[in-house]
């Protein structure tokens, strides 16, 4: 089992030359930059899938890397407005890239409409200029983190992102968790529902902590999805980062019930 750890942030830019005359269906890539010895790249498409928005993702260069690698990734792109910073365009994930998700993005980043404006400010020269932060983690065993104890207390803390598109997504602490202000709703209902949920956890370190929160609220979102909905790649990462999360020490014998199911329900779909 693998926990996070040790960010390190990393910032670049890519301006995007004589952006109005690209072709709409191409995908453009960025040069790889380097990232705690893991290479990383952009790409672009203007118009993915005949579609009316710029789709941008961030992509790992798995061939490089050795069988079974994982990395977690805290990533934000900015679509810069080159005459007015408040107006430009951001958005930010957290994802597990690995050989079967190696890259992860939006497709909607922004629409062309509003990018090839000549007065919105995006494009200056024809230029584009696109800002990528990626934070990245290192992976250790939980068996050095030691245990903690479980804090009831809710507490205000800054906002999460400094962007002013997020400044209504604060942070509060639930249960010794850091959780954003758009999940308290879900954090808050999952802990009356489960009290006992966090009382075995060994994680000390508190970025560890709202990281595994952030995985246990990814798996609940997966397994609230119908069993047609469901895909093999859904259970399989269900099974994984259910795996993790007990190591961790999270009581969720509720949520290996659903998960049981839910693959019981798939092989007699498979077998009829």
């Amino acid at each position: 089992m693998t926990s996070i750890m040790n960010s390190c942030d990393k910032k670049f830019v890519w301006v995007i030359k004589n952006f109005s005359s690209l072709q709409l269906q191409d995908c453009y890539v960025s040069v790889p930059v380097l990232i705690r010895d893991v290479k990383w790249r952009l790409f672009a498409y203007p118009g993915e899938n005949n579609g009316d928005h710029l789709s941008l993702y961030l992509e790992v260069d798995f061939e490089s890397m050795p069988c079974g690698w994982r990395q977690y990734t805290q990533f934000r792109f900015t679509v810069v407005n080159q005459i007015s910073e408040h107006l430009s365009v951001k958005r930010e994930g957290r994802k597990w890239f690995d050989k079967k998700a190696p890259e992860w993005g939006w497709e909607d980043m922004i629409s062309l409409t509003k990018l090839n404006d000549i007065n919105s400010g995006f494009l200056v020269n024809g230029e584009l200029m696109i800002v990528a932060e990626v934070e990245t983690f290192e992976a250790i065993s939980t068996s050095q983190v030691a245990g903690t104890s479980v804090d009831s207390e809710w507490t205000l803390l800054d906002y999460y992102s400094s962007s002013e598109e997020d400044k209504d997504d604060v942070t509060v602490v639930i249960k010794g968790f850091h959780v954003l202000d758009s999940q308290i709703y879900q954090v808050k209902e999952t802990f009356e529902r489960h009290p006992d949920l966090a009382s075995n956890l060994i994680l000390k370190n508190q970025n560890l902590k709202n990281i595994y929160m952030g995985f246990l609220l990814d798996l609940i979102k997966t397994l609230s999805k119908s069993p047609k909905e469901l895909t093999e790649d859904d259970l399989n990462f269900a099974d994984s980062m259910l795996s993790d999360l007990t190591k961790a020490g999270f009581i969720l014998d509720w949520l290996r019930q659903k998960l049981d199911r839910a693959l019981e329900k798939q092989i007699a779909c498979d077998a009829g």
